[in-house]
């Protein structure tokens, strides 16, 4: 059965900001991000309001601790899992390599933490993470995006595909019928593996990592995120996602979201979902390549003009 996400989640992370007016005091206090859009705060609101969402954000990732021996347990048992369970699973050991030095920066500099988060975001928690930061990394990985996409194009071509074969969800589908092996993670090449790997924004170091480093990194990626999009499409989620985790989703996607409004990264969610879900269950390399090429468009569905 799934659980309740605001047992598990620093709330605004599941919460949609349209739903802030009908929230109470208290849940508005636990999940207050003074960076989410919509808020007009002078400077000791903002201050308080960051001690807060990390405060919060510190103890939800100690209740995460226990949630995630649990759900280790039901994945060893062979049980089923909700996404917000997955999320868990996946996000907690990195994020308890962080905890501590974290928690011990908000007790002894907090007025430095704003700061440090915008400089080095790999140092803090996923459920300390606010909204403004999560923005700035999405920008800064966007332009590499942009170099990215006009070398898909020359790869695509050298393959002998052109853009025309990935505009629609059919045009897709047949090329990937057809065999091409740039549609293959086990024949991709190096070139395309370490596209592949920065794209999704995986790690640094692409051109010195060995091959089998970024094909397994790759893999891994795809395997997240093929579970993820099966659980996002039984659980029919993606509606009521809130901002930030909608803002995740995409990012770990590759889809461009640091300056799209909310209904289009949901709608660029949905059509990558559903793609996956009606047509590539067990192969995300065609989708990834399709946001390579169309960039800033999504994969088109019937009914689902971009």
């Amino acid at each position: 059965m799934p659980v309740k996400p605001h047992s598990l989640f620093h709330t605004s992370a599941v919460t949609r900001t349209t739903d802030w007016q009908n929230m109470t005091a208290t849940e508005q206090a636990a999940t207050f991000d003074p960076t989410l859009p919509g808020r007009v705060l002078g400077p000791w609101q903002k201050f308080t309001g960051f001690m807060s969402f990390y405060k919060e954000g510190i103890k939800a990732l100690w209740a995460n601790r226990t949630q995630y021996r649990s759900i280790k347990q039901q994945i060893r048992n062979d049980e089923e899992i909700s996404r917000a369970e997955f999320q868990i699973y996946t996000r907690y050991p990195n994020d308890r390599l962080r905890m501590i030095p974290f928690a011990v920066l908000v007790v002894l500099a907090p007025e430095l933490i704003y700061l440090i988060v915008l400089l080095m975001p790999g140092f803090c928690p996923s459920t300390c993470m606010t909204y403004r930061a999560m923005t700035k990394g999405a920008r800064r990985h966007d332009k590499l995006k942009q170099k990215l996409h006009l070398q898909a194009l020359d790869r695509i071509r050298n393959a002998g595909l052109s853009t025309s074969d990935f505009v629609d969800e059919a045009a897709l589908t047949k090329a990937v019928q057809a065999g091409n092996s740039v549609f293959s993670l086990d024949q991709m090449s190096r070139t395309n593996l370490a596209l592949m790997y920065r794209f999704f924004g995986i790690g640094p170091l692409s051109m010195v990592l060995p091959t089998s480093w970024l094909r397994a990194s790759v893999q891994r990626r795809l395997e997240y995120i093929r579970t993820d999009d099966a659980l996002l499409g039984s659980e029919q989620l993606i509606s009521g996602l809130g901002l930030v985790e909608l803002f995740r989703a995409c990012q770990e996607r590759g889809i461009p979201a640091a300056d799209l409004p909310e209904y289009q990264l949901r709608l660029a969610l949905y059509n990558w979902v559903r793609l996956s879900q009606r047509q590539m269950p067990d192969n995300a390399v065609p989708i990834a390549w399709s946001r390579l090429v169309l960039l800033n468009r999504s994969v088109k569905l019937a009914n689902s003009p971009v």
